[in-house]
């Protein structure tokens, strides 16, 4: 029997591993190659409904969307701004408060350059608004953009490329703890799959099917099985009912040297009849027919025939008829006169 490969890790580990890592290196690739549309899509100076420089107040025309900021690059002076509703020609009630929304959309700049929110407003109905703008210090120069979030996150999605390279790269880092999970499930156990039972029971594993292994090979030869005691307490455990082998035994050999006896020699012995045992010795079970069986055979053989064919053979002078009973032999009368005696001494006492 040869030994059997051992036991290895899943290789599906290894192949979702590898599968993970190219998925990744391919969308970052097209993540990469769309850099350009991603500014223009995330950057509220190219991106923007409406840009504002110094203070003021200034329609900023028909709003439909919902979510809207302001934002002004880090270095610029701080601008207050406040969104009024328009009615008319003219600004009606007080300004709107100021909410956040959607904070998952955050500016981007490819140049790297750090804009701040000035304010954020999430609108309930789309028409005509006006944006003011105030100021603590001086800030003709400084420039801000008005800008609509859910514009940053229609221009995103416009872009099939980019879409699929960010999903492709999400399916990479996701398959990662998978093949790790499977790599550490199918870790193979130490513990060997094949046991042996050993001589006394216990059990012994096997490790390696091999003749240099101890465990299996420097084991002492199997022995012929234990004879099993009698199940029958004493003094009746003799009597018991011993299993008997499937298989015939035959003792011709034995009982031709003399070595074994057969049941009818033992019985004949018990007796006392020497000769029967050596009779039975010629049993035609154990020993070979004889000539004399042979020629008493034969005859037997030829007396049948003959009664077949209705001739009747010569009969000896000591065979009786079947018709011919025996005559039958007096019974002996045997006297009273001693027990009559005993009786009248009986008496007598």
């Amino acid at each position: 029997m040869q030994a059997g490969e051992p036991a290895k890790r899943s290789p599906w580990a290894m192949r979702l591993a590898i599968a993970g890592a190219t998925m990744v290196v391919i969308g970052i690739v097209l993540v990469s190659s769309q850099s350009s549309n991603i500014s223009e899509a995330m950057d509220p100076r190219e991106n923007y409904h409406q840009t504002y420089v110094g203070p003021g107040s200034e329609v900023a025309g028909q709003l439909d969307d919902t979510c809207y900021r302001f934002y002004q690059l880090s270095d610029d002076p701080e601008m207050s701004v406040e969104l009024f509703r328009v009615e008319g020609s003219s600004i009606s009630g007080e300004a709107i408060a100021e909410a956040s929304c959607k904070l998952d959309f955050q500016p981007m700049t490819q140049e790297g350059n750090v804009l701040v929110e000035r304010a954020s407003w999430k609108l309930n109905e789309s028409g005509e608004y006006a944006v003011t703008i105030t100021c603590a210090n001086s800030c003709e120069s400084a420039q801000g953009w008005f800008s609509s979030i859910d514009a940053f996150q229609n221009k995103l999605f416009e872009s099939t490329t980019l879409l699929f390279g960010a999903t492709i790269c999400c399916f990479g880092i996701f398959t990662t703890p998978v093949a790790l999970i499977i790599y550490f499930a199918s870790k193979p156990s130490k513990t060997p799959r094949v046991m042996m039972v050993g001589e006394d029971g216990r059990l012994i594993p096997i490790t390696d099917l091999n003749p240099d292994n101890p465990v299996l090979f420097d084991q002492p030869q199997e022995q012929g099985r234990p004879e099993q005691g009698p199940t029958v307490a004493p003094p009746f455990a003799d009597t018991a009912e011993q299993n008997q082998p499937d298989e015939f035994v035959d003792g011709l050999p034995d009982v031709a040297a003399g070595n074994l006896l057969t049941t009818e020699q033992v019985y004949a012995l018990m007796k006392g009849d020497v000769e029967a045992a050596q009779e039975h010795a010629r049993s035609g079970r154990y020993q070979g027919a004889t000539a004399e069986d042979a020629i008493e055979e034969a005859a037997n053989m030829a007396a049948i025939a003959s009664w077949d064919e209705g001739v009747t053979l010569a009969k000896q002078e000591n065979e009786t008829t079947p018709n011919q009973r025996p005559a039958p032999k007096p019974v002996k009368t045997t006297s009273t006169t001693l027990s009559d005696q005993s009786w009248k001494e009986w008496e007598e006492l």
